[in-house]
Parts: C-alpha cells; structure tokens; sequence
C-alpha cells in the first residue's frame, strides 16, 4: 500500500472530526456511555454468582469409550454457567477411604488430597452401610429420585462359550441344562483345555458367579417359591457345583474376574460367566466366542434367570453443594442412554438400544435374552448381604475341600443366616 496515500487519507479524518462541535461530541459519549451501560447489565444477568467446583469419582471411565465422561461434563458446564465439574478417577476402595475419613472437609494446605467427593460411583454391596454411616445424602421424593443411590445403567451376566473349545470336543451347540454341562467341561478336559472357571476371590462376585447358578434352579428369588438354601432346588444344584469343582480352572477362591476373562481370552477357558460388558474386550481376542443362559436343572420350566450389575451414584452427605450435586446427578440420569451406548451395555439405561444391536450379532442377541429372561439385582437394601455372602463362602469353599456335603453345606448356611438375622433367606 502506497505511504504517501495513507498519510493523506489520515489527515482528511483528523481534519474533519476538527469540524464537529462539541455538543456533537457529548451526544457521542453520552450515547456510548449508555450503550456501555445497557451491556453490563445484560451481561451481568448471565453471570454466576458464584464459581462452584463439583468433585466426581468414579472407575468407571476404564468401562466406558475414550473421553465419555469429559464430554458430558463438558457439556453440563456449558449449560451450568459458574459450575466446574471436576473428575477423578479412583478405585471403590479409595473412594470409601475418603468418605469415612473424620475431618475430611478440612480447608488446609492438604484439603485436595483428603477431601471427599462430592459425587461418586458405588459399590453396590456398600448402599447400605454408607445409609447407615448417613454418609449417602437423602434423595427420596426429591426431584425425582426414588432411592439415596441412583442407578445409571445395567448390565446382563450370561454364559460364555468357546465355539472351538466346544465344537473340538464333539459338541455344535451350547449345554442347555446343568447334565449336560458337566458332560461338556469334562470333554473340554479331556481335549487337553478346561471345560470352566469360576471366579471367588472377591465377595463381590458371589452373585454372579455362584448364586447365579442357584437362581437358574429356582428362578428369580423375588418370586421363587424356595423354602430357602435348604431346599432340594438348591441341595441339588450345590451338588452339581461340587462335581464341577474337579475340573475348574484353577482355585475359585484364589481366582479373581480379571483373570478368569483373561484366561478365557487366552482359549484357556471353555465357558464362564461374564458381565455383557466383557463382549468388547473378548472382540479384540482371536477367539471364536458367544453368549447364552445360564444352565438349569433338567427339570426347569421357568424363564431363564441373570444376575443384573447396576452402576450407581451417590451424593456425600456432607458436600457443600447438596442442590448442585443433584441437578448433577439427574443430569447423568438424563445421559443413561449415552452412557449405556459408550458401555455397550445391555440393558443399559433400562430401555431397549436397539441401535446397539443393529451392526452387531453379540449385541442382537443379548437383548433377546434380556426380552425372554428374568434379572436379579445386587440386594443393596438387604443390611446383612455382606454377612451372608461371607457365610455362602465359607460354606461352599468347605464343601468344595471335602469336609462338608452339599446338604451339609446348605443346612450350614440356612442355619448361619437364621441366627444372624432372624429370618429364612429366600436364595440371596
């Protein structure tokens, strides 16, 4: 551009706002002041009145697609002016340490490393101690809410199977009842492979892992008929399970889920139970796998019967920000859909994804199992089903060593719960 035309150009406009008066000028500032004024005051509106910073923990990201949760969060902040919602990922373990510290709201140098959250994931087995400790916030007939713990989304447990494994020892289907799966671990075995695992380190697992197989020779325990664990339903069935025992991968109760799904992966494992969730991992193996219900006894004419896993969230008693860690949770409530998506959770948020199935055979047929079966949810309301899972153990973990019958074994822990708690257990 030309020096000498811009120079010029300059002088022109300094030459002429010499020609405005200076009433023109005050009109001008006047008016800008005005204008100045009018946008702080619409602006202002908008403003929080308060920055806040929400704290959520959760293990969840490690079952979820890359960067789920951030794009909520991120999004729940664009529509919360003045909200942060800042996530951390911890174990259960370390979240309940957190919790049930004393002092734990401290306002000290050291207050980031020991504050509780004031949103977080749980374990469902500890629902009922953390009502209890009163560190869960009241949420009944609130907003909405229908109990202190707010489930998200939920998954199927059903039976894995190895296509090859199975198709190596003569067989083209998967067992339909517990005879017959007997039959097929100890042809499994005999192929040079282990026909199942079963996996009892962890309390938590009891219900997927063990009474899941009780409640495929009862049915749903809400509605069974069942006299308790001594019935015949169940004598039986811990019987079919001491056979079993024999030919299992592995010690059960050395054994943890982690890697009872890695020695599936591995073509180790003939057939196990697993959270649908487990579908994603088991795809990027080179094994030829799939899915179907659990066995019941020959007898069985009930529908089929899985052990349900719920992921729910909480609000710390003691958060500072009660109303804004509720708005919060019901916003997480309002993403189930895309949180059960970003899972590859069957049943998910308790509707039907059928988007989810679409592209995908495994997906397809789990929710036709969810459609055609009954689902048993983790107890968390029942106060003694940490006492009873530990007697369960205990019980089975003798009978699998030999010092106690399987009718042994089930009296022991129908009369174990009777003097704990005073009633009949109806099979959980």
């Amino acid at each position: 551009m030309d020096k000498e035309w811009v120079f010029d150009n300059v002088k022109k406009l300094l030459s002429s706002m010499r020609k405005i008066s200076a009433g023109t000028v005050l009109l001008i500032w006047a008016l800008a002041m005005i204008a100045g004024i009018f946008i702080y005051i619409l602006t202002s509106r908008n403003k929080p009145e308060k920055e806040i910073t929400l704290t959520f923990a959760t293990w969840w990201d490690d079952e979820l697609e890359d960067k789920t949760l951030l794009k909520l969060t991120t999004e729940y902040e664009a529509q919360n002016p003045g909200i942060t919602i800042k996530l951390e990922k911890l174990s259960w373990d370390k979240i309940q340490e957190l919790l049930e510290k004393k002092d734990s709201r401290d306002t000290g140098k050291n207050a980031q490393k020991i504050n509780p959250p004031d949103i977080f994931s749980i374990d469902p087995y500890a629902i009922y101690e953390l009502e209890k400790k009163s560190l869960l916030a009241e949420l009944e007939n609130d907003k909405g809410f229908t109990g202190n713990a707010v489930s998200i989304i939920s998954f199927i447990n059903p039976l894995y199977y190895n296509i090859d494994l199975l198709q190596n020892a003569g067989f083209d289907r998967p067992p339909k009842n517990q005879t017959e799966f007997l039959s097929y671990v100890q042809r499994i075995k005999e192929t040079g492979k282990f026909g199942a695992g079963i996996a009892l380190n962890d309390l938590r697992h009891i219900n997927q892992q063990l009474l899941s197989w009780i409640w495929a020779a009862v049915g749903n325990p809400d509605t069974s008929s069942s006299s308790g664990f001594a019935s015949k339903e169940v004598i039986g069935t811990l019987n079919f399970l001491n056979l079993l025992y024999q030919n299992l991968y592995g010690n059960p109760f050395e054994l943890s889920k982690a890697k009872l799904l890695e020695a599936f992966g591995k073509g180790e494992i003939g057939m196990m139970i697993g959270s649908i969730a487990d579908i994603k991992e088991l795809k990027r193996t080179d094994i030829n796998f799939s899915i179907t219900t659990i066995p019941a006894p020959v007898s069985y004419t009930k529908k089929p019967v899985f052990p349900l896993s719920v992921w729910y969230a909480g609000i710390y008693s003691k958060s500072e920000y009660q109303e804004e860690a509720k708005n919060f949770i019901l916003f997480l409530k309002k993403k189930s859909g895309e949180i059960a998506a970003a899972a590859y959770a069957v049943p998910g948020n308790g509707t039907l994804n059928r988007e989810l199935s679409k592209e995908d055979p495994y997906y397809a047929k789990a929710f036709d199992m969810y459609e055609a079966g009954e689902m048993v949810r983790e107890s968390y309301r029942s106060p003694e089903i940490t006492q009873l899972n530990s007697i369960i153990a205990r019980e089975v973990k003798m009978m699998f060593q030999g010092s106690k019958t399987p009718q042994e074994c089930a009296e022991a822990i129908q009369q174990s719960w009777e003097n704990l708690a005073g009633t009949t257990p109806s099979v959980q």
